[in-house]
């Protein structure tokens, strides 16, 4: 051994959030067959896998605390299963709902990873930062999809300070 070791190499974060699960759960999976490598991990799929239906029931605005918990814990478990696949050098693009002050709660929870954000404008929460790509959810999903590729360097948020 050379005692040098070989970097980490780690998949990007994607986050695709837009008012409409379908949406947003369309255009994932559209990029992921576009990437060259890559997992889609649906965070409400995780949430209906883990969380009874009446601890879900009464989604409303705005939040309860333990509301804003259960989505900060639905956030969280998507991360750690993005992150296992990251670590195998796959891009995981993360689909959730993170409108309006949740964008900034998510980013937060993701630093220090970079993510490249990707926000449906249609339906949007008018209060949602105007961070990463914003595409019109009006087109093709196909269409959509090779815009975000083609952009996908200009959707980098970075989280934290990086030196």
């Amino acid at each position: 051994m050379s005692g040098a070791e070989e970097p980490l190499r780690r998949g990007r974060l994607v986050l695709v959030t837009a008012a409409a699960p379908e949406e947003r759960g369309a255009l994932a999976a559209a990029l992921q067959v576009r990437l060259d490598r890559a997992v889609v991990v649906d965070g409400e799929a995780l949430e209906r896998a883990v969380v009874a239906p009446a601890d879900r029931a009464g989604w409303s605005r705005p939040p309860t605390g333990p509301m804003l918990r259960m989505r900060l814990l639905r956030w969280s478990a998507a991360l750690a299963v993005a992150e296992t696949y990251q670590l195998e050098e796959f891009d995981a693009v993360v689909v959730e709902d993170a409108l309006g002050d949740g964008l900034e709660d998510f980013l937060d929870l993701a630093a220090p990873e970079p993510v490249h954000v990707v926000v449906v404008r249609g339906g949007a929460d008018p209060a949602t930062p105007h961070w990463g790509v914003w595409v019109d959810g009006d087109r093709p999903t196909d269409a959509v999809a090779d815009d975000v590729i083609a952009r996908l360097p200009d959707a980098r948020v970075v989280t934290a300070d990086q030196p």
